[in-house]
């Protein structure tokens, strides 16, 4: 079972890349993506077993309402997955939204932490480039 959702994960996110191009058209925006604790604070250091919320503030830039998928992907150094989360929800034009998806890290080591903003899962279109940030998680 856990191949096959790697394998559906893996054309899900190869849709999505060869369809990257569009993403310029969009009237949606997306922040780097900051770490957060349990409470919304900002943090800078990562333990395996802690919470860590991966946020991006997205911005619906035009007048009407846009649905969308806020994806986190977390691979190792070796590019294995980690943890990958989504969900979907809607915008009215012209608000923000603060979306936020919790990784656990089970083990120490450097991770790439990629957020993905696509107009759904089963279409992939791209809204926004692909963000991503490296943290080092400690033993």
């Amino acid at each position: 079972m856990r191949l096959s959702l790697v394998l559906v994960l893996g054309l899900i996110f190869s849709i999505g890349t060869l369809q990257f191009a569009h993403a310029s058209y969009s009237n949606v925006s997306i922040s780097d993506p900051i770490m957060v604790d349990s409470t919304g604070h900002t943090i800078s250091n990562y333990q395996t077993g802690q919470e860590i919320g991966v946020q991006s503030i997205l911005t619906n830039h035009g007048t009407t309402n846009q649905k969308f998928a806020y994806m986190v992907q977390v691979t190792g150094n070796n590019g294995e997955t980690d943890y990958f989360q989504a969900f979907s929800a809607s915008m009215l034009g012209n608000q923000s939204f603060n979306a936020t998806q919790v990784w656990i890290p089970k083990a120490p080591g450097t991770y790439t932490v990629q957020v993905f903003v696509w107009d759904g899962l089963a279409s992939a279109v791209p809204l926004t480039n692909v963000v991503e940030k490296q943290i080092t998680v400690q033993g």
